[in-house]
C-alpha cells in the first residue's frame, strides 16, 4: 500500500512537473512569437518612412529642377534680348557716325561759302572784316546809350517827381499828426508869495537865510524883482526845480532858519530825484524798451529839466520818437526796425546831459552810451548820424536824422543864444572842477556866470589851502578863456559840529 501510494505521489509529483514544463515551454514560445511580430511591426514602419522620405527628396528634387530650367528660360530669353539691343545699338551708331561726318563735311562747305561772300563783301564795301565789325558796334553801342540816357532821364523825372510828392506828402501828415505846443523857458523860476512880510522870513538876519538857500541849491535868490514873487535864477533848470520845491515848503511852514532850509533842500532833492525816475520810465515805455537798463531812467529824466537851443529837450526827445515812428510806418518798416528806431531817437540827444562834463559833441556822447549797454549797430550809428557828420548805413538812420530836423525846424522851437549861453556857464564849473577835483563838495556858478560859489570839503583843505584854491580857479578860468567878463571866484569852506542834549524819548528808543 506504501509502494502503490508512493507510486501514485511519484506519478502525481511527476504529472505536475511535466505540466509545469510543459506551460513554460508554450509560454517561451509565445515571447519568441511576439518578438519577431514586433520586429516585423518596426520594420514596416521603418520601411513606410523611408519610402515616404525617398518620395519627398524625389518631389524636392523635381521641383528644383523645374525652378531650374524656369530660370534657365528666362536668362537665355533676357540675354537675347540684351544681344538684340546691343546689335540695334551698334546699327544706330553707325548712323550717328555718318549723320556726323555728313554735318562736319557741310559745316566746311559753309565755312567756305562764309569765307567766299565775306572777301566780296570787304571788295564791295572798300573795309575789311574787322574795321566793318568795330564801325557796327560802335554804331549799335551809340544807338543804345542814347536810348538808355532817353529812358533814364524819363524815369528820373518821374521818381523825383513822385518822391518829392510823397515826401511832402508824408512830412505834413507828419506835421499834423504829431502836435506839440512849445513854452518860452527862462532862466528864472518865479515863487508866488502871498505878502510882503513874508519876504523878511526868507532873507532872514543880515540875509543869513538867503544866502544859506543859495549855497544849498547853486541858485541866486532874487527878492525885489516884483511884489508878490521871489525869484529863482540859475542856468540849471534841476536847481531851479529843487530851490521852487524848497521855497514854496518853506512858506508853507512857521519857521525859516538854516536848519530847516537845508532840511526842505533835501526833501525837494530827494522829490526830484523821484521825478526825474519817473520821466525817464515813461520815455522808456514810450520807446518800448522795456527791458532797458534802470540806471537810464534818472538819465533820461533830466531832459526834463534840459533845453536844446531853448527847446525842451524832453518833449524834442518825445516828438522825435513819434515824428520817426509815424515815417517808418508810413514806409511799411518791419516792427524790428521801428523798435529800433525809436530806441535810437529816445537815445540820440542824451549826450547833452553830459555835454558840460565831457569835452565831446553830444550824439557822439549819446553813441558811446548806446554801446556801454552792448545796442545793435545799427542804433549806434543812426544816433552818430543824426548831425550829418557820420554817414548814415541804413534806413533808420536816415529817417531820425529827417525827424530830427522836423523836429528842430519849427519856428520859434529853438534860440541859438540861450543854449550857447548855458554851455559858458556850464564850462566854468567844469574848469573849477578840473582844478579843485575830489576837494570840491559842490560847485555852482550864479548870477549869471559872474559869480563861481566852489563848496570844498573842510576835512580836505584848510583856510589857507582854501584862498589858494580860488586863486588857481581864477587863474584857470581866465587862461582858459571860457566865460567872457569878470567872474568872481568864492571858495567856502564850512565846519559844522553837532550833540543832542537829554534822554532819548520812547519812541526813539
Amino acid at each position: 500500500m506504501i509502494d502503490l501510494l508512493s507510486l501514485g505521489i511519484g506519478l502525481a509529483v511527476g504529472a505536475i512537473g511535466y505540466g509545469l514544463y510543459d506551460r513554460f515551454i508554450v509560454s517561451k514560445s509565445r515571447e519568441t512569437s511576439i518578438e519577431r511580430k514586433a520586429q516585423e511591426l518596426a520594420e514596416q514602419i521603418a520601411k513606410k518612412h523611408f519610402a515616404d522620405a525617398e518620395k519627398e527628396a524625389r518631389e524636392l528634387r523635381e521641383s528644383a529642377k523645374r525652378f531650374y530650367e524656369r530660370v534657365k528660360s528666362q536668362y537665355n530669353a533676357q540675354l537675347a534680348q540684351l544681344k538684340e539691343r546691343e546689335e540695334m545699338l551698334k546699327a544706330r551708331e553707325k548712323e550717328l557716325i555718318a549723320k556726323e561726318e555728313e554735318l562736319f563735311e557741310k559745316l566746311k562747305r559753309l565755312d567756305r561759302t562764309r569765307a567766299s561772300l565775306l572777301e566780296k563783301l570787304e571788295e564791295i564795301s572798300g573795309l575789311s572784316r574787322e574795321e566793318a565789325k568795330k564801325e557796327l558796334l560802335a554804331k549799335v553801342e551809340q544807338e543804345v546809350r542814347e536810348f538808355e540816357a532817353e529812358r533814364l532821364n524819363q524815369a528820373k523825372k518821374k521818381v523825383e517827381q513822385q518822391v518829392q510828392e510823397y515826401a511832402q506828402k508824408l512830412i505834413v501828415d507828419t506835421l499834423q499828426s504829431i502836435v506839440t505846443d512849445y513854452i518860452d523857458e527862462a532862466t528864472v523860476t518865479r515863487v508866488e508869495i502871498p505878502d510882503e512880510k513874508v519876504k523878511g522870513r526868507i532873507i532872514g538876519k543880515d540875509g543869513r537865510n538867503i544866502r544859506a538857500l543859495e549855497r544849498a541849491t547853486g541858485v541866486d535868490v532874487i527878492i525885489d524883482e516884483a511884489p508878490n514873487t521871489i525869484g529863482l535864477s540859475s542856468f540849471d533848470p534841476v536847481r531851479r526845480e529843487i530851490a521852487r520845491i524848497a521855497l514854496e515848503n518853506l512858506l508853507k511852514g512857521k519857521r525859516v532858519h538854516p536848519g530847516t532850509i537845508e532840511e526842505q533842500v533835501a526833501r525837494a532833492k530827494k522829490l526830484v530825484a523821484e521825478e526825474l525816475e519817473k520821466a525817464g520810465r515813461k520815455m522808456v515805455e514810450e520807446a518800448g524798451w522795456y527791458d532797458a537798463p534802470k540806471e537810464l531812467y534818472p538819465l533820461l529824466g533830466r531832459m526834463k529839466f534840459r533845453r536844446s537851443l531853448g527847446q525842451n529837450l524832453y518833449k524834442h526827445t518825445l516828438e522825435v520818437m513819434r515824428i520817426a515812428e509815424f515815417i517808418a510806418r508810413e514806409l511799411k518798416l518791419k516792427e524790428e526796425d521801428i523798435k529800433k528806431l525809436k530806441i535810437a531817437a529816445l537815445l540820440h540827444d542824451i549826450g547833452k546831459v553830459f555835454t558840460g562834463k565831457i569835452k565831446k559833441q553830444h550824439h557822439f556822447i549819446s553813441a558811446d552810451l548806446a554801446r556801454k549797454y552792448g545796442l545793435d549797430e545799427i542804433i549806434i550809428n543812426a544816433i552818430e548820424a543824426h548831425h550829418g557828420d557820420v554817414e548814415p548805413k541804413s534806413i533808420i538812420a536816415e529817417i531820425l536824422k529827417i525827424a530830427d530836423a522836423v523836429s528842430g525846424a519849427r519856428p520859434g522851437a529853438r534860440k541859438e543864444n540861450l543854449d550857447s549861453y548855458i554851455e559858458r556857464v556850464e564850462s566854468l564849473e567844469k574848469k573849477a572842477l578840473e582844478v579843485a577835483g575830489d576837494k570840491a563838495e559842490e560847485i555852482y556858478a550864479v548870477k549869471a556866470g559872474r559869480e563861481l560859489r566852489v563848496i570844498v570839503k573842510p576835512s580836505q583843505v584848510s583856510d589857507q589851502e582854501a584862498v589858494l584854491l580860488a586863486r588857481d580857479i581864477a587863474k584857470a578860468i581866465q587862461e582858459s578863456g571860457v566865460f567872457p567878463g569878470e567872474v568872481e571866484v568864492v571858495v567856502i569852506r564850512e565846519v559844522r559840529a553837532q550833540a543832542k542834549a537829554g534822554k532819548p524819548s520812547r519812541k526813539e528808543k
